[in-house]
């Protein structure tokens, strides 16, 4: 699991991984971004737009803790491109001020 991958979990939500890659083996959870699908809110300071590897939208309140197990049976959709995490990353700091 690594930062930057779109997963699709088994209970049907696509979630963008956000932690630090390795942040898994040491701790047993990962940071998501629970992804919304394409069109559904525009692309703003806080909110990112995805085309690849799956069209959605990364909004940068709807943070999650999920334990490793919650990805039994999930499917790695793809990585986004580098551009978009920078822009998620740009969305994270100002979303919690940093």
């Amino acid at each position: 699991m690594n930062r930057g991958e779109i997963w699709s979990l088994p209970d049907g939500r696509n979630v963008l991984i956000i932690s630090l890659t390795g942040l898994e083996e040491a701790y047993g959870a990962v940071l998501v971004i629970v992804l919304h699908d394409s069109g559904r809110y525009p692309d703003t300071a806080m909110s990112v737009v995805i085309g690849e590897p799956l069209p959605c939208t990364a909004v940068a309140v709807n943070i999650a803790q999920l334990r490793v197990d919650r990805f039994d049976g999930a499917k790695l959709i793809g990585t986004v491109e580098a551009a978009a995490m920078t822009r998620v990353d740009a969305a994270l700091r100002a979303v919690q001020d940093l």
